[in-house]
């Protein structure tokens, strides 16, 4: 970032596995970040409850050129889906009542979204795809991009983001929710209609630079262009950690989820903002991956 342009991030949510990684990104640059943080307290990290927690707690000063990002958010999607109206008083009310509180004081925002914002019927959703979530969690999301926007009047950034793959060996992230099923030796459910584009966490830290660097406002979809299924995903993990695949069983994901609450393939295409964006591919986060797992054993 040019000196003139330098920003102070406000990281909501900087506990969570993305809003840590941007917090320790952001400090790494000089740009002093605030981090919030709600039940799971970490070391720089300010208390900050979306429900009844005010800006003025985190003692914003009017003389800097603050940037928000919003990563907080309930995101078990079973839950959710299970607990529609009490999430979303999180989720929703909470969050855009933050929303307003910052665009009172001409604080720019950059909104964490999903690929659940889309139905899930047909994949290769856009930019500008219909957005028609079938999950209580994309419908949240959604409500809250809506409101973002018009609160803003477009001034704003919302970004869309598939599966995440982490850079730690024990959270519940994609492959290491994959492996920890491969490693019970109890038989696995992979459902095959289950698609999606898992994304280092690294290449969304990234995007997010760029999106704020380039002042960019609107909607924008960021995913590794790579796709797949849950099944050739717990493949692909198997064959790299040679663990034998006769315990994985093919399954629709209507199997293990009757709800039909779960959006099937949410499979997106990179807006063009993104164009010249280099990727780490799956093999390279699966490599990564396994030397955290084998420094944890």
């Amino acid at each position: 970032m040019e000196e003139n342009k330098k920003i102070t991030p406000i990281i909501f949510g900087a506990s969570g596995l993305l809003g840590y990684r941007l917090y320790q990104h952001f400090l790494s640059r000089n740009l002093s970040p605030i981090g919030t943080y709600n039940q799971s307290e970490k070391s720089g990290l300010v208390f900050f409850d979306l429900e009844h927690s005010q800006l003025k707690d985190l003692k914003i000063q009017t003389n800097n050129n603050y940037f928000a990002i919003i990563c907080a958010s309930l995101t078990n999607i079973s839950y959710i889906n299970e607990n529609p109206k009490e999430t979303a008083k999180i989720n929703v009310d909470a969050t855009i009542r933050l929303i307003s509180s910052l665009n009172e004081l001409n604080i720019p925002i950059l909104f964490i979204s999903s690929d659940n914002v889309f139905s899930g019927k047909k994949g290769n959703y856009s930019d500008t795809s219909v957005a028609n979530p079938i999950s209580e969690y994309g419908k949240q999301k959604r409500i809250v991009e809506v409101a973002l926007n018009e609160i803003t009047k477009g001034e704003c950034i919302i970004l869309r983001l598939a599966k995440i793959i982490s850079n730690n060996a024990n959270d519940s992230s994609i492959l290491n929710d994959i492996v920890s099923q491969l490693q019970s030796s109890k038989p696995i459910k992979a459902a095959r209609d289950l698609i999606f584009n898992p994304t280092a966490l690294s290449d969304i830290v990234r995007a997010i630079e760029l999106l704020i660097n380039k002042e960019a406002r609107g909607f924008f979809n960021f995913c590794n262009p790579e796709s797949f299924n849950r099944l050739e995903l717990t493949k692909i993990l198997a064959e790299q950690l040679e663990i034998n695949q006769c315990n994985i069983q093919s399954v629709l994901f209507s199997d293990i989820d009757e709800s039909g609450k779960r959006p099937l393939n949410t499979s997106m295409v990179n807006s063009f903002i993104f164009k010249n964006h280099t990727f780490m591919n799956i093999n390279e986060c699966i490599q990564s991956q396994i030397k955290l797992w084998k420094n944890e054993t």
